[in-house]
């Protein structure tokens, strides 16, 4: 019985010749075909005599009949085949063709040929190669892109933008660095037993492929699904877009910052720890992670990230805004602040934009002081502002103010002292 045969071989994860030859269906009238050779070569190899023969069976299967229409066949097939050609194929592979149309199916082909079309394709595989090359015919234009699929093609296009290579890898793998990854219960190989959480390893075995060969400048990335536990009854599948860029931090931090500068998205990254990174380079972002790799990955400074694609496009702005360019002079100072050691860049720079307004038009942290001199627990960190005004050009009384506004937020919040 065909269907049993199948799914005892795919629960036990046995494939043998037996298995693939009775999971496509057994002919019922065979048995007295095979009844007579067994006769015959027991006859000839034993010297047995034959003295009889026996039957017990029930009722067999009706041989299929199919009403075919030679006009039918060659509409689908795009040809022309006169009627008296495509009866002599069906002929020669064993088909009972009457004048009225009807064709009867042989039995060892009653299951796989049920239908009209079914009959057309044993007539059109001696034709293949007549077959013109032509495309249907558009009747009309319509279907767009969905938003998730814009989006991965404009993470795509500014990668690659960026000098990055497009990596294809298997969601397959022989283990994870989650512990509770899914596991397959009958893999092909002990390789591609785990579906993975994290497109870094994948990433990581293509790097080292590339370095291990003497390529340098390696820059790769990933688009692809990963499949989050539990299997409730599906494991969860998230999108996600992965890099593995040679360089360290900085590097993965650069392709980061024009990812999220192309998709209109602030990037803020926080302290994070994460088993695949360097534990002093790891930083937490809302859609993911980006560092350092560790270095017992991979010989050599790498910066990852692994940002999901959902997560970034819930942040996606609606439209937008354009602003012109202004034309006066801006007004740039650096300014320094002691804070407590938990208190981030991140955190500092946007109560920064919060207490001075539009008028302050960037902020770049540029350095982290630690001394005896500060005081245990604490850190100076030092940032380069930039004042403009699109109306008028800002004097030195207006930049003082905007400075005072900035310095009283921040040690209201979080207790920082400017430093320089």
């Amino acid at each position: 019985e065909p269907v049993s045969l199948l799914h005892t071989s795919e629960r036990l994860g046995l494939r043998t010749e037996g298995s693939n030859r009775w999971e496509k269906g057994v002919d019922p009238y065979l048995a007295g075909q095979a009844a007579t050779l067994a006769t015959q070569l027991m006859v000839e190899l034993t010297g047995a005599r034959w003295t009889g023969a026996g039957e017990a069976r029930g009722e067999l299967p009706e041989r299929p009949v199919i009403s075919f229409r030679p006009e039918r066949a060659n509409a689908l097939m795009g040809l022309d085949v006169p009627a008296s050609e495509q009866r002599d194929v069906l002929a020669r592979l064993a088909f009972a063709v009457n004048e009225d149309g009807e064709v009867t199916v042989p039995t060892w082909r009653a299951r796989d040929v049920t239908r009209e079309v079914d009959l057309v394709e044993e007539v059109a595989r001696f034709h293949l190669d007549e077959v013109p090359f032509t495309l249907p015919r558009r009747q009309a234009m319509f279907g767009r892109l969905s938003p998730e699929q814009k989006l991965r093609r404009v993470v795509e296009d500014v990668l690659v933008g960026a000098g990055l290579s497009e990596a294809y890898t298997s969601s397959l793998g022989a283990a994870d660095p989650d512990p509770a990854a899914l596991r397959l219960p009958a893999p092909l190989s002990a390789e591609q037993a785990v579906l993975r959480t994290t497109l870094l390893p994948s990433l990581v075995e293509v790097a080292r492929r590339n370095a291990e060969v003497g390529n340098e400048g390696v820059q790769l990335f990933e688009i692809a699904r990963v499949y989050l536990p539990p299997a409730d009854p599906l494991p969860t599948e998230h999108w996600r877009v992965g890099a593995v860029v040679e360089g360290g931090f900085a590097a993965a931090k650069a392709v980061a910052e024009i990812l999220y500068g192309a998709l209109k998205l602030e990037l803020r990254p926080g302290p994070g720890r994460h088993d695949l990174l360097h534990p002093g380079k790891a930083a937490q972002l809302p859609e993911g992670w980006l560092g350092e790799l560790h270095p017992s990955l991979l010989a050599g400074r790498w910066g990852a990230f692994e940002l999901d694609l959902a997560a970034l496009a819930a942040g996606l702005p609606s439209h937008v805004r354009y602003e012109d360019v202004m034309s006066f002079p801006a007004v740039r100072q650096d300014l320094a602040f002691v804070v407590e050691e938990r208190v981030t860049a991140a955190e500092l720079e946007r109560a920064m934009r919060e207490a001075a307004g539009a008028e302050l038009r960037e902020v770049r942290a540029f350095d982290e002081y630690r001394s005896d001199e500060l005081g245990s627990g604490r850190k100076s960190l030092a940032f380069a502002v930039s004042f403009q005004s699109p109306e008028r050009t800002l004097t030195d009384a207006d930049a003082a103010a905007l400075r005072e506004r900035i310095v009283d937020a921040l040690s209201g919040r979080y207790g920082a002292a400017l430093r320089a």
